[in-house]
This record gives structure tokens, sequence and C-alpha cells, in this order.
């Protein structure tokens, strides 16, 4: 009994009674409590852990009708022969010694300002929504609720130029969910076309759906038409707004170009994503590829993630009309991935004008922490050369000395990021380049890597 140790988590929901019942199923299955073995009685556990012994009853009538234990009359209760899975004990080794690195400062490119984020506003909203519409426990539109897909349109239209109806904005929990449904109505004889650094989420999804694939290098106006026509793709995946990690930015008549490529034949199609569209530093951003000519050819896709938070998984895509047929025939049967709560939340978000004047606010945050690093950098005795600053949430930072001030970072608790990891084929380049993200991290945080900097 002195052996049986169980500390109770004060700070979780879960009932004293669950605490223990879970606790000891994972005794059980860790073989630490033998089959046969005799559990301490109800009373001698309930004063050797300070707990009542209606809790230590309740926990052990659960392990009994699940069959953990056998009660046996007048002598106590005992451990049952339980038959752990096969390889259960290697995942849970596995998980047991999972190793995790800590950073002081984390540069990454995938966070926000969470302290910007309209934390009374969103309650507001969401209590609003949820105490007045209780309809909303039922299943909604597989597209997403009408009038979420109509303020996205009215949106798109405004601050993109996108030109499309509510009817062809489909809503998900993600861009990978999106994309897949995308890789389904195009079917699985396509052969699709990556910038050259790229996102690597979208060519492992591409992959795990058995897509053929192309990747095409970049110039200085990013991907280009006639690169294109060197292969044999019929889809061609390009984030023109702001290219990942590149920062690129695609000039109109590199854009028009691809509109032509996509014109040229019939089951051509551009997946525009439109990544940190939002984030233009230096001018009102150029109109999304879908509204400029012929949007017949283009997939728009985008995502609130980047705008208000990550863990808010609500994306959208605007389909073609001869695609959004296919879409309404194969997919009418399915349910949408996205609670209606949350769009309904986000409908009043958007219709309200919240969003954006929340985008306005964080924008003019992000501006000034993007000037702060790069004076950081720029006051560095390291030959730095900086890009990327017009738009988008990093910076990246090519340099001769590149590995050295990587390590000199890490060594001090800071990770940066290199370029090199987002090749798809490695290409010859007479400098290194790291990327920093700064939307996650703190005006202390840069201060921090300009004293690591100034080590040289």
């Amino acid at each position: 009994m002195f052996n049986f140790i169980f500390s109770p988590d004060k700070a979780s929901k879960k009932p004293l009674y669950e605490q223990l019942y879970s606790y000891i199923i994972q005794e059980i299955h860790a073989k630490k409590l033998k089959e046969n073995e005799r559990m301490p009685s109800k009373k001698a556990l309930s004063a050797h852990l300070s707990i009542s012994v209606n809790t230590i009853e309740t926990a052990y009538e659960l392990l009994v009708q699940e069959g953990y234990l056998k009660a046996v009359p007048r002598s106590g209760f005992y451990v049952q022969h339980i038959e752990n899975p096969i390889g259960s004990d290697n995942i849970v080794m596995e998980e047991e010694f999972t190793e995790t690195k800590n950073y002081t400062v984390d540069f990454r490119t995938n966070a926000v300002d969470i302290k910007s984020f309209p934390y009374s506003t969103w309650v507001k909203l969401s209590k609003e929504v949820m105490y007045g519409n209780p309809e909303l426990l039922n299943s909604g539109e597989v597209k997403g609720d009408y009038n979420l897909r109509e303020n996205i349109a009215k949106y798109l239209h405004e601050f993109r130029g996108v030109n499309c109806s509510p009817r062809q904005i489909i809503v998900g929990a993600g861009i990978e969910y999106l994309l897949m449904l995308i890789t389904e109505i195009l079917g699985n004889n396509r052969c699709y076309a990556l910038e050259n650094p790229g996102y690597g989420k979208i060519q492992l999804l591409l992959k795990n759906s058995g897509c053929r694939m192309n990747y095409i290098s970049l110039d200085e106006k990013g991907l280009s038409a006639s690169e294109l026509r060197k292969t044999n793709s019929d889809t061609v995946y390009i984030t023109p707004s702001h290219q990942f990690p590149t920062g690129i930015i695609m000039p109109i008549d590199r854009r028009i170009e691809l509109l032509n490529w996509a014109g040229e034949a019939d089951n051509r199609y551009i997946i525009e994503d439109d990544y940190n569209s939002e984030f233009n530093f230096s001018k009102r951003p150029i109109t999304a590829l879908q509204g400029i000519f012929d949007s017949e050819k283009v997939i728009y896709l985008n995502t609130f993630s980047r705008v208000l938070a990550p863990s808010i998984r609500i994306a959208y895509m605007v389909l073609p009309k001869k695609l959004l047929k296919q879409y309404e025939e194969r997919f009418y049967r399915y349910s949408s991935t996205v609670p209606r709560f949350e769009q309904h939340t986000l409908s009043r978000f958007i219709a309200g004008n919240y969003l954006s004047r929340h985008l306005n606010r964080v924008k003019n945050i992000y501006r000034k922490r993007r000037d702060l690093l790069i004076e950081a950098i720029e006051a560095s005795p390291y030959d730095i050369e900086i890009s990327g600053e017009k738009a988008g949430l990093h910076l990246l930072l090519s340099s001769p000395d590149a590995n050295s001030i990587f390590e000199l970072c890490l060594n001090h608790g800071i990770r940066l990021y290199n370029s090199d990891d987002y090749y798809f084929h490695p290409l010859k380049n007479s400098k290194s380049t790291l990327i920093a993200g700064y939307a996650g991290v703190s005006d202390e945080d840069i201060e921090y890597l300009k004293a690591v900097l100034s080590k040289k």
C-alpha cells in the first residue's frame, strides 16, 4: 500500500474519483499493479491518500465495471488480467522520452501577438451568439452558414478585389482541409507545380494525397509562367501576395502571365493562397489574382488564423463556378468542420467592422516591432542584408556569417530559422539566409537579440 503513490491535480477539472480511476488504469497497463495483486482496502487507501472513502469506493466500482478489478466478497479487490495492445509499450516509451527544446526567444513564423487579440470583443460576441441562438447546436450548412459566407464575400471584395457570391465560398477548419477537398474535386491524375522554396506542409499534403509534383525555382518576381511551361503541370499552387519564405510580392505583369498560362488549356487551374495579404506595409496590396482577369481559372484560399490567432481554425476558399458544381454534387452530404458558434461569432466580428479595426491596430503594432528588429540587426557588427520587410511578418537575413549567427543565437537560447530548410531540392546560393518571424516576440526579446549579436 505504501508504494501506492497518487497525487491529485487540484487544478484539474476532473473529479477526484476520476483522477484516481485513471491513475490505477495507468498502473495496471504499466504492470506496476500485477495480475491477482490485492488492492488496498477502501478504508486503508482513504487513510493513506487522505481522501474520502466515498471517492475510493466510486473509483473502485468503475474499475470493477470495466473489468480492471475483481471484487471478492469478504476478501477485497484484485487486479484482473489485462492484455496490452500490441506495440503499446513502444508508444508509451516514445511519448515518455520525447525531448522538446525550450528556447528563451523563438522567432518562429507561425505565431501572432497574443496580447493584441480582441479578447473583450470576442467574448462579448461569443456570449451573444451562444445565449441568443440555441438553434446553432444543430447542424448547419456544409459550406458554412450563409451569414458568414456573405460577410466573407463582402470583406473579400472590399479589401482584396475578389469577385464572388457567397455560394462560391466554402468554409473549413484550416487550409489543409480545404486543399484536401480541392485535390478530390480536381482528381488524383493531376500534376501540381509548387514554388521552390515553399511551404513544406502543402507539399506533404499533396504527397499524402498521391499527387504528382514539380518544383519551380523562383526569380526576383516569384514563379514564372515560362518556367511553368517547361513542365507537365496542369495546376500551380502560389502565394503571390507574400511568397513564403522569400517574401517576394508578385508584380502584376507576372500575375497576368500566369493567368494566360491557365487560360491556354481547359484543365489548368491556379490555386492562389493569399498568404499574409493583410500585412502589407508599403502600400495597398495588389488585387488578388482571382479578381484581376479570369476568376474561373483561380481557386482562392485564405484563413483567419494569421489575422486573429492560429487556434481559430477558420479558413475559406472561393471555387470557380465549374468546380463549385462538382463540389455540390459530391460533398453535399458532408458536415461543416467549423463549429457554428465560432462561425457566427466571426460573422458578427466582420459585420461590426471589428475585423478592420483589429487589422489596423495590429498592423501598427507589427510595423513598430519590425522597425525595432531591423534597428537591432543593423546595429550588429555582422554583415547582414535584410529583405522581406515590405510585407508579411518575418524578415530574411542574408549573410556570409549566417551559420555563425545561427549558432551564436542558439547558444544563447534564441531560435532563428534557416531558409535552406524550405527548399524541396537544394539550390546553389552565394549567401545563406536566416528567417526571423517577429509577430510572436516582444520588444524585450528583440533587445535581447541585439545584445547577443553584439557579442561577435
